[in-house]
């Protein structure tokens, strides 16, 4: 997936200016604009207030452009992931370089399914409420903090072309 990197505070803050105001189409909420706002949420709020507001967001979200489909199992996940990342990295770095990193590490929504099945959690029970984890695909203790904190090798952080750059 390619790398797509924010260059000030002032853009991410703008991603969820507009997630809460419902700005976005249904398409344009990608998942990087799901980390964005998840991981500034994170960064400013105690996990179980981040939590409850993105819950809270998605639901509103989904609810303004009059579809259904908030899923509480994948957005607890989620949120569980990219807290231990964000645990992982220097209490000093930037929230521009810890949402990047991020979305650099987490752009594949498909490690979802390290941990569950594709069934359970496709399931109705699933969407309504957090399910634990499928303990015989993954022992979630260690690898949720192994798959959250290993980053892969790169360059420079903020290496990426104009064409790269979220702007608004």
């Amino acid at each position: 997936m390619k790398h797509v990197a924010y260059r000030d505070e002032h853009a991410i803050a703008k991603v969820v200016e507009k997630f809460e105001r419902c700005a976005f189409g249904l398409e344009e909420f990608t998942h990087a604009r799901h980390l964005t706002v998840a991981s500034w949420y994170l960064c400013h709020l105690p996990p179980d207030e981040a939590q409850a507001r993105m819950s809270t967001g998605l639901v509103r979200f989904i609810e303004h452009h009059g579809k259904q489909g908030y899923h509480e199992t994948i957005t607890r996940f989620w949120m569980e992931l990219i807290r231990t990342f964000l645990d992982c990295l220097p209490k000093n770095a930037s929230i521009m370089e810890k949402v990047n990193k991020t979305m650099e590490l987490h752009g594949n929504k498909d490690v979802l399914l390290k941990y569950y099945t594709r069934e359970r959690v496709l399931s109705e029970v699933a969407g309504r409420t957090r399910l634990k984890v499928d303990w015989v695909r993954s022992p979630i203790s260690a690898n949720l903090r192994r798959d959250s904190c290993e980053l892969p090798p790169s360059g420079p952080f903020l290496s990426h072309g104009p064409t790269d750059v979220f702007a608004f």
